[in-house]
């Protein structure tokens, strides 16, 4: 596995359950699959992810070095590189974690979601 580096801080990252942690300034690199599978255990159902653009300074992304997009995520201000992950600033994961439900997808927009409704209830979960 190649060496994650800190956005901000250019040190190493260390590995932290699904993610990835900077023991200098305690942000959090996380892949987006992991990303979404922690707010889908938070929200206890499937949730998007609706990118909104923002302007700022681009930080490197931790995997390739090469300018990551800021993007809000609701209320949360972020960075994120589409190939490789999304760095979240230290309490950002937790502002994110607060906000799971916002994510959650619309059955009427989304047809898996009903199936996977009418599962849970039949499994009883």
């Amino acid at each position: 596995m190649e060496t994650l580096t800190c956005p901000r801080c250019r040190t190493a990252l260390e590995l932290a359950g699904r993610t990835f942690r900077c023991a200098t300034c305690e942000g959090v690199w996380v892949t987006e699959e992991a990303l979404v599978a922690i707010l889908e255990q938070r929200a206890s159902t499937l949730v998007d992810l609706p990118w909104r653009a923002r302007e700022d300074a681009p930080r490197p992304c931790a995997a390739c070095g090469t300018a990551m997009q800021t993007v809000d995520l609701g209320d949360v201000a972020l960075d994120r590189c589409a190939d490789h992950g999304v760095w979240c600033d230290c309490d950002e994961l937790t502002a994110l974690l607060r906000e799971a439900k916002q994510f959650t997808r619309d059955p009427k927009t989304d047809p898996a979601e009903g199936v996977f409704h009418w599962l849970g209830r039949l499994l009883g979960r």
